[in-house]
């Protein structure tokens, strides 16, 4: 694998991103959530379609886009207004273990990174982001209104919300498959 591990970016301010939760709370749609047998995952997920959000949200899409481009060259398919992103919600004491993003049972694609924009609107207490690469690391600088990009196939996990609320919007970019 390449050298970058991950990416981040603060993108939005807090009025901003208020903006994007309520324009997703607005535009929710049916969807499922296929979370990872092996984890354990306790935050609520709700789902919004790309094409009733992509205009509060470019420079997150443009940031995925040149991350991708300088740092991890994976072939990815064009985004369409209609794919349905994740919208995550983190109270106290919820959590989702270790785990990646994956699709194996797909005979024509996989996941090929994990994109996600902080859209909590206050600080709160616990609820890291860590990845797993060569030991265990604590995602830090992922506060309200910052994007991060990792290769989906490294292990992560969102540690139990201590206090406060987070909310994450997940966007996973797909690719032929892996050969």
């Amino acid at each position: 694998m390449r050298e970058t591990v991950y990416n981040t970016a603060p993108l939005f301010k807090v009025d901003h991103i208020q903006k994007i939760n309520k324009a997703i709370s607005e535009n929710l749609v049916q969807g499922n959530d296929q979370s990872k047998k092996e984890a354990i995952k306790t935050s609520q997920v709700k789902f919004v379609h790309l094409g009733a959000i992509q205009h509060l949200i470019m420079p997150f899409l443009d940031f995925i886009i040149t991350s991708n481009t300088y740092h991890y060259g994976f072939d990815l398919f064009q985004l369409s207004g209609s794919k349905k992103l994740n919208y995550n919600t983190y109270e106290v004491n919820e959590e989702y273990t270790w785990h990646i993003d994956a699709s194996p049972k797909s005979p024509v694609k996989d996941i090929k990174l994990t994109c996600l924009l902080n859209c909590s609107e206050k600080e709160y207490e616990g609820g890291d982001l860590c990845l797993f690469r060569d030991g265990e690391m604590k995602i830090k600088e992922f506060k309200p209104g910052t994007a991060i990009i990792f290769p989906s196939f490294i292990n992560h996990k969102v540690e139990k919300v201590i206090s406060g609320s987070r909310a994450t919007l997940a966007i996973w970019m797909n690719g032929p498959k892996f050969r």
